[in-house]
């Protein structure tokens, strides 16, 4: 009979006691140009958005909190300069390395915020199988590839140690107005302390290659959507936005239930025309609000989905082009991006973007007609951040309709590494 009364006594006890919530909530883009056979172009390495200087490059670990240490010696007369100077550019490795590899892909800003009712120590995994960490904050305690392998672009694998504050404020590096990176600083996350470093947010960013699930070819100016994976995608919008920055996007509801969806040049144009109202056509302010739905539906709190799109608007819906914007499966993404979290959280949410931007075959075929007949004033940064990879299909098009045209060819070749040069110099370095 005691024994029993004990038993009821630490059962009531227990179910009174409080319970540790932690739970974790992950979104980010996949950016890629897909060519009219539905193929992902290389040369997904240029940057667009510059990120705070407090920001690891490739290969840099976390800064460790600061410990007494004795003074250092004086330096020599004649310091001689280190045989390997510390790297500060974006990605840290010569673009002979980026030239000379296959990516397609720009794994854009994934962040990690993590909610907790009391201080938990967390370790974080990310897995890259087919691509590199580049930048990050806070810093990885490890990571591969390191700068000793800056020709392994892929089996990108990076672990961060983490400590969940119970607090939702504090101090944390400072970012100027308008910087890119600080739209995902407004979420009422728990902070996060590594080493010397503290932020709202893991951060992290890669480079890559993959196909994505979602094929898009073009034919004669229509789109023809095909499924390639077992589950389909939570949302997906055809979008335009005109040389004066408006966009606007239809709603491909469609994509959700069938395995194949066709988009007419009719329904294109349409889309392209500005200027008409169309009760098919989604625009300005309707379409971020539509955006924000379809990831909270996803899983994002609603903070998380306005800080994403706020993030991303300009690459979304405000710079020049026509795109597919999908939010991925959960699987897909796993596949992707492997992640593991050390204790699991009670609920992981992962909500990723693809952002395709689409060459239809009416456009490649112009811009190589275009410089086939300008030549070298052909000026191929109108093609804005992304003429590195159209150049490369617009390359392939080249060889495959003259293949014994090695005037043809040089020219596209000199084009290609004209271009990637002004567009790296458009991005400072550290």
């Amino acid at each position: 009979m005691r024994s029993n009364m004990i038993i009821a006594l630490l059962t009531i006890l227990l179910a009174g006691a409080s319970y540790a919530k932690y739970e974790a909530h992950e979104w980010g883009t996949f950016t890629s140009v897909v060519d009219s056979t539905g193929v992902t172009q290389n040369g997904m390495y240029h940057e667009d958005e510059l990120l705070p200087d407090f920001v690891h490059p490739f290969g840099e670990l976390r800064k460790e909190a600061a410990l007494p240490t004795p003074q250092p010696p004086p330096p020599p007369l004649n310091p001689r300069p280190p045989v390997n100077p510390p790297c500060r550019s974006k990605v840290c490795f010569g673009q002979e390395v980026l030239q000379n590899s296959v990516i397609t892909q720009k794994m854009e800003t994934p962040v990690i915020y993590f909610y907790a009712d009391q201080a938990q120590a967390v370790s974080v995994n990310v897995k890259f199988p087919e691509g590199i960490i580049t930048e990050t904050y806070p810093g990885p305690v490890s990571t591969f590839p390191t700068m000793q392998d800056p020709h392994v672009i892929g089996n990108g694998n990076s672990t961060f140690q983490l400590n969940i504050l119970a607090t939702k404020t504090g101090a944390i590096p400072f970012v100027e107005a308008g910087n890119i990176y600080g739209h995902a600083r407004n979420v009422n996350s728990n902070l996060v302390k590594s080493g010397a470093e503290t932020e709202k947010f893991l951060f992290y960013r890669g480079l890559g290659r993959f196909q994505p699930k979602i094929s898009i070819t073009s034919r004669d100016g229509n789109l023809k959507l095909s499924n390639l994976a077992k589950s389909r995608p939570q949302a997906a919008f055809l979008v335009h936005v005109d040389g004066f920055g408006h966009g606007q996007m239809l709603n491909l509801s469609a994509v959700k239930t069938k395995d194949e969806v066709t988009v007419l040049s009719k329904r294109i144009e349409q889309l392209k025309d500005h200027q008409t109202d169309s009760p098919y056509i989604i625009k300005g302010e309707q379409a971020k609000g539509l955006l924000v739905d379809e990831l909270v539906a996803s899983g994002l709190f609603k903070d998380e989905a306005l800080s994403m799109v706020n993030t991303w608007e300009n690459g979304y819906l405000k710079v020049s082009g026509l795109r597919l914007l999908y939010i991925l499966p959960r699987a897909e993404v796993d596949e992707i991006l492997p992640l593991s979290l050390t204790p699991q959280p009670e609920k992981l949410v992962r909500s990723f973007v693809a952002r395709m931007e689409i060459l239809l075959d009416t456009e490649e075929k112009q811009i190589l007609a275009d410089v086939m007949d300008q030549k070298y004033k052909f000026r191929g940064e109108r093609l804005g951040r992304f003429a590195e990879p159209i150049l490369h299909k617009v390359r392939t098009m080249a060889k495959s309709a003259e293949p014994e045209n090695t005037e043809l060819l040089n020219l596209m070749d000199t084009l290609v590494k004209d271009v990637a040069a002004k567009l790296d110099a458009k991005t400072a370095v550290r």
